[in-house]
Order: C-alpha cells, then sequence, then structure tokens
C-alpha cells in the first residue's frame, strides 16, 4: 500500500497528530501517566517539528512522529539535540521500507531549522519485542550510548551516523 509523509505546517495538521496520537497512546509504550504522555506527544508541535504519515487508499492516518529541539533537562538550550518524542505507526503501516522513510523525513526536518544538530536521542522501553533488533542496529552504530533508567533506556546516537545508517540502509530495503 502507498503511504506519503507530511510535515505538519497547518493547524488542521497539528489536529490530526494529536487525534491520532491521543487515539493510539495507550499503545505508545510509554510507562507514564496520561498527562505525561500528552507532554511527549505535544512537545513536538511546541518545540520541534511532527509528521504525519498517510495512507493513499483509504486516504487516512497511520503514523505520527515528533522531536524536540533541546531536552527538557536542560529547558530546551541545548538545541544542538534533537530527541525524538513519539515514532508510531499503525501495526498494518509497519515496514521497514516505511520507517526508514520516517526516520529520513526526521532528520531532513532537524535539519531545516539551520542549526547545527549533533545528537538524536529517544527513549524506549527495555526489553519490547516489537523494536529490539532495530534498537540493537541503532546501538551498534559507532558513537551510540544507552543509559538504563528504570524499565526504561535512553538512546543517544550521533547525527551524521544516524543519517549515514539510514542512507546505507535504504539501499537494502
Amino acid at each position: 500500500m502507498p503511504y506519503f509523509i507530511r510535515r505538519c505546517e497547518l493547524e488542521m495538521d497539528n489536529l490530526s497528530y494529536i487525534r491520532f496520537l491521543l487515539r493510539h497512546h495507550d499503545q505508545l509504550n510509554l510507562p507514564y501517566s496520561f498527562a505525561a504522555k500528552l507532554s511527549f506527544i505535544s512537545g513536538p508541535l511546541l518545540f520541534g517539528k511532527a509528521l504525519l504519515v498517510y495512507s493513499e487508499e483509504p486516504y487516512e492516518v497511520v503514523g505520527a512522529a515528533g522531536f524536540v529541539y533541546g531536552t527538557g533537562a536542560d529547558e530546551f538550550q541545548d538545541r544542538e539535540v534533537c530527541q525524538i518524542e513519539v515514532v508510531f505507526l499503525r501495526k498494518e503501516a509497519r515496514n521497514a521500507l516505511l520507517f526508514r522513510n520516517l526516520m529520513i523525513e526526521l532528520l531532513h526536518a532537524m535539519k531545516e531549522e539551520g542549526l547545527d544538530v549533533r545528537k538524536v536521542q529517544f527513549w524506549a522501553v527495555e526489553g519490547h519485542k516489537a523494536y529490539g533488533s532495530m534498537l540493537s542496529k541503532l546501538a551498534r552504530l559507532p558513537d551510540s550510548q544507552i543509559k538504563a533508567v528504570n524499565e526504561l533506556s535512553l538512546y543517544s546516537l550521533s547525527f551524521q551516523q544516524l543519517e549515514r545508517y539510514c542512507e546505507r540502509i535504504s539501499d537494502t530495503v
């Protein structure tokens, strides 16, 4: 099934993004209260960029992703860091090609502000089977770091290495 990725630039995009993620908040694998999940979901609309994934037939949202420039710990002043807050694809849309395309679009969006983004980081639930293979591949990239905190792990990667990885896998997908 053909898919396309659209940046959230209009108010209707922002509403679609929020509605989609709220509808699927229980599937995001975030071990937080609803209020905390809401901050992760909405953060990209305020402090970064958000993307929507649409299926062409029927025309509907099947995925969303977003990141923020900086981290909450540094009050979003460390803008050389992009933290991916959410990436979610409905089960029927999950495939390596679409995920790769979504990651490439996220990386392009990160560069858009003209900032010198050096690091990309994200939190993941430790031991989750649905994305364990992908996380282990990312963890093997040069300069990658993993820090366990409770049942979560913070993955930190060089922007340049992640970009190279996405370009490399584009040839194999």
